[in-house]
């Protein structure tokens, strides 16, 4: 799934998807489409208290909405988003295969998906079935179908992810041997639009350390496993309080 890139997402990759050409530097903000505008509050506490950091984000996911939790991606240290242990299409993380991958080498993926992911690059390949397994892109060829890119790894895959089982893959954002290899590291701090497509440039924003009370409704990625990443996050009713 790409954030704001659903109806015309193949006519127009890349594009500002905010209809006053602003990205992502307004705090608070989470606009849609070209023209309707809809606004998300993410604090509870003064903004202004808030420890926050300038980030660089990868591109190819498209408008990341405030309050995104966001991870590292160890291919190239910008941030992605976080992916959360149960599989869901509305995970922006996640490309969905088109075809199994059973103990193979190369599988099919949405074009425009493809582009989360890169030649040379580390991915993790899971399903409802199946645990996580790193795999290392050798190709991807984008130019075969108008609709379809085949991602071509440098080994066949020890599992079978099938389709049937949700097959998915997804960067790579922590250095470690085994386990999901997602770590959730920061929340969002405003919307940001990376862009979608062979045209996306990523983009720039600020993200959330500490100091804060915000609305857990407005939280997009949190599960049990990103709460104990972070270390420094609990509920409170509708609250995450953020030490």
């Amino acid at each position: 799934m790409i954030p704001g890139y659903k109806d015309d997402k193949t006519l127009y990759p890349g594009i500002d998807r905010t209809s006053a050409g602003l990205g992502g530097v307004i705090p608070q903000q989470t606009i849609t489409g070209y023209h309707t505008a809809i606004y998300k509050r993410l604090y509870k506490s003064p903004r202004e208290v808030a420890l926050l950091l300038d980030k660089t984000f990868r591109s190819g996911y498209g408008c990341l909405p405030i309050g995104t939790v966001l991870a590292e991606d160890f291919n190239t240290g910008d941030l992605v988003p976080y992916t959360p242990d149960t599989i869901s299409e509305q995970d922006p993380s996640r490309v969905f295969l088109l075809n199994d991958c059973d103990a193979a080498s190369s599988f099919d993926v949405e074009l425009l998906e493809s582009y989360k992911i890169a030649s040379g690059e580390t991915i993790i390949l899971t399903d409802t079935d199946t645990g996580g397994e790193a795999a290392t892109i050798d190709s991807i060829d984008r130019t075969s179908s108008n609709y379809k890119a085949t991602v071509t790894l440098t080994g066949a895959t020890t599992g079978s992810f099938t389709v049937a089982n949700s097959a998915n893959c997804y960067l790579k954002a922590e250095d470690a041997a085994s386990g999901k290899r997602s770590v959730a590291k920061y929340i969002l701090d405003m919307e940001v639009d990376t862009g979608a497509g062979q045209y996306a440039k990523g983009g720039l924003g600020a993200v959330l350390l500490s100091n804060a009370i915000i609305y857990k409704g407005s939280i997009v990625g949190m599960d049990a496993t990103a709460m104990t990443n972070f270390g420094n996050v609990s509920e409170d009713g509708a609250y995450y309080v953020i030490k």
